[in-house]
């Protein structure tokens, strides 16, 4: 089997936690080399730092989560030798990527412009919170925060509800995406001009960009998004989109027409609303009317009746449904592999299908620094060199100190 389109590209991964992880991680599915780049000792924040203390065993499921597909180089960047050894993969590499706080990556050395009089060809890409420079440059960048700023947190819920955050990490995994584009068509334009360069991608452009559509209806349109006294999904769209209680469960109710609607469920008043605006008109009368039918049939009745009438419904999930799902098993998206340490590993697949050039996953999310000697070597140091780096706290490669101490 290949190793997936991007094989040959080498990526410095010194990022941390989730928007950087995510996205080196992707391209590590897609067949590149990331190497990433840790500090000594307990390594990267996430390996410490799980969301709800959730533990494998000696990995964390937020780590498990963002960095399979990579080998850990664990070296201190404050040291002399430590900043040689990046630069002298900076040499080799393709990409690098971080989302330091700015101003960290100049302290380091591993500036945008330190790293192309190394390499002039190199894709330097920075993940920030609002961005490298003006007045919110130096403001935390954390998902939720960057959800207020989005201005979205209005658009669910019923008129007067407090604000509703979203029960996704939204800009983080939507920065993390915009990365890998914005790496890809970098790497596209090397191929075709001959040039590097340095790509910015920012959170709050990000989840602005997920609201081009609202964002555009408000600006272009004139409509500002009002929230309705029954908890549809959307404030832009029509009854009956939203969620309904069943006999037995939950259905999502998608949009249609209104009539057609009431053929499904059997209801005159449904019927009579055949203008396509009565679904936005009557917004909070038509919902009240699916909601006190549908606790008359389970889930499981009202989607075969609304397939017949080609109406769009499906189930709420929780998580227990979505890994059982004949079509997410079909489709490979939950996939296991050996650990060192934590046995059997059930994570989710490579999202993504080529007929040539397939992803694959070829690594499983490492100890600190478990790659430390075998990246070393690559980069041109010796053996010897490398046990002194070991010696003098420069270099750090966890199974070392595992095996010592088993």
């Amino acid at each position: 089997m290949g190793k997936g389109p991007l094989e040959g590209v080498m990526i410095l991964d010194f990022s941390l936690a989730m928007s950087g992880p995510f996205a080196a991680q992707k391209l590590g599915d897609l067949g590149a080399e990331v190497i990433k780049i840790e500090p000594t000792g307990s390594g990267e924040w996430h390996r410490t730092r799980p969301a709800a203390n959730a533990w494998a065993n000696k990995l964390n499921s937020s780590f498990i989560s963002f960095n399979r597909n990579k080998r850990s180089l664990s070296v201190n960047l404050k040291s002399d030798e430590g900043l040689k050894i990046v630069q002298a993969l900076i040499k080799k590499a393709d990409v690098m990527l971080h989302n330091f706080r700015p101003g960290v990556v100049e302290r380091l050395g591993i500036d945008y412009e330190a790293a192309k009089k190394i390499n002039k060809k190199i894709i330097y890409c920075s993940i920030s919170g609002y961005g490298e420079t003006g007045p919110y440059a130096k403001r935390p960048g954390q998902d939720l925060v960057l959800q207020g700023y989005s201005g979205s947190l209005w658009n669910t819920g019923k008129k007067g509800d407090p604000p509703h955050p979203n029960a996704l990490f939204i800009a983080d995994a939507t920065a993390s995406h915009m990365t890998v584009q914005s790496i890809l068509a970098a790497l596209f334009y090397r191929e075709t001009n001959g040039k590097g360069q340095k790509v910015e991608v920012n959170m709050l452009n990000a989840v602005m960009d997920l609201q081009v559509q609202e964002l555009s209806v408000y600006m272009t349109g004139g409509v500002k998004p009002e929230r309705t006294d029954e908890p549809l999904a959307h404030t832009l769209l029509t009854a009956p989109y939203g969620i309904y209680k069943t006999k037995d469960s939950y259905i999502v109710v998608s949009i249609g027409p209104i009539d057609v609607l009431g053929e499904a469920l059997d209801d005159d008043k449904l019927r009579s609303f055949t203008e396509w605006n009565d679904g936005m008109e009557y917004r909070d009368e038509i919902y009240r009317i699916v909601a006190s039918i549908m606790p008359q049939k389970t889930t499981k009745e009202w989607i075969e009746i609304l397939d017949k009438h080609n109406y769009w419904a499906g189930p709420v999930y929780d998580y227990d449904d979505l890994i059982n799902d004949p079509q997410v098993k079909h489709n490979n998206m939950i996939v296991e592999m050996d650990h060192p340490t934590e046995g059997k590993l059930r994570m989710l697949g490579i999202p993504y299908q080529f007929s040539e050039s397939p992803g694959s996953i070829r690594y499983y999310p490492p100890l600190v620094g478990e790659h430390s000697d075998e990246i070393l070597k690559m980069a041109g140091y010796s053996g010897e060199q490398i046990d002194q780096l070991k010696q003098s706290g420069v270099v750090y490669n966890e199974t070392d100190h595992s095996s010592r101490s088993n």
